[in-house]
């Protein structure tokens, strides 16, 4: 009887354990978006500027103006060209960072997890759409180099294969979270949509709707806000069709973020950050 009892306690407290907080992952993903967006436009587009002699006149969060009045074709080209590279370099880092870290911190896990998706999904989706779009980095990258089409062609071609691996490695890393067998294959789907359709909806929320702020057109840069979030991360949606049975690797109990309120008030800066710096832009 008491062996009984005690076996109900503990899968009471284990059901907790594996419960998902809403809002915590909901804080995480602005984080994360927000360090993808800094990372595109300050950290890439800007820092290029800079170290090619040029000067940013306006960064904010979905465009960054320069100048490029007199300034040779190749340093328009590596300034277009840093923005989704600098977000591929983070890609990467973070996936280095969450194979090497044995911390059982669920929440840092998941926001390297986040980070790192995102990270490679939106500058896959650059190349893979905007290409041919007539406007965006990419036109202008291909603006003035021989063959154009060919370039279009092979920088589509790139932009497929960065969004695929960003599915592939989404989809396998994603899999700790939902665990190995919690309910049955209904609670893991039912995971992954909520670790992947919350941070979607937050992010690219927080994003777009920052873009209203910016005085230098806010309906275009509206625009541009939707489509970089709504539209640059829609392959984190992806990841759920593309799941598999999970590796024996994989924790019974699944790593859950649950209630923390450090990620809560990094949420809470962060829209601060987006609604009253970024979204304005700077300076100003």
């Amino acid at each position: 009887m008491e062996t009984s009892l005690s076996e109900e306690k503990r899968a009471v407290k284990q059901a907790a354990i594996a419960r998902l907080d809403l809002l915590t992952i909901a804080a995480i993903g602005i984080v994360a978006y927000l360090l993808a967006s800094i990372t595109h436009e300050a950290l890439g587009h800007g820092l290029a500027a800079i170290l090619l002699g040029l000067h940013p006149q306006h960064v904010s969060s979905v465009d960054l103006e320069v100048s490029f009045v007199g300034v040779p074709d190749w340093k328009r080209q590596v300034v277009d060209a840093a923005g989704c590279s600098a977000q591929v370099i983070v890609a990467f880092l973070a996936l280095g960072i969450l194979s090497l870290i044995r911390t059982r911190d669920a929440h840092l896990r998941y926001f390297l997890w986040l980070l790192s998706t995102i990270s490679l999904i939106i500058p896959g989706g650059y190349l893979m759409v905007l290409t041919f779009a007539g406007f965006g980095d990419w036109n202008s990258f291909v603006d003035g180099l021989p063959s154009p089409l060919l370039w279009k062609t092979a920088l589509t071609l790139l932009g497929i294969l960065i969004s695929l691996l960003g599915l592939f490695l989404g989809a396998r890393n994603l899999e700790p979270f939902a665990g190995y067998a919690t309910n049955g294959p209904d609670s893991r789907r039912k995971r992954r949509i909520t670790l992947t359709f919350t941070p979607y909806i937050a992010g690219s929320a927080a994003l777009t709707l920052s873009a209203i702020f910016n005085p230098v057109s806010p309906m275009l840069i509206l625009i541009s806000g939707a489509a970089a979030s709504f539209g640059g991360t829609a392959f984190l949606m992806a990841i759920n069709s593309v799941a598999r049975k999970p590796p024996a690797t994989v924790p019974k109990m699944p790593v859950t973020p649950i209630r923390n309120w450090f990620w809560i008030c990094c949420g809470l800066v962060a829209l601060f950050i987006y609604f009253i710096v970024l979204g304005p832009g700077l300076p100003r």
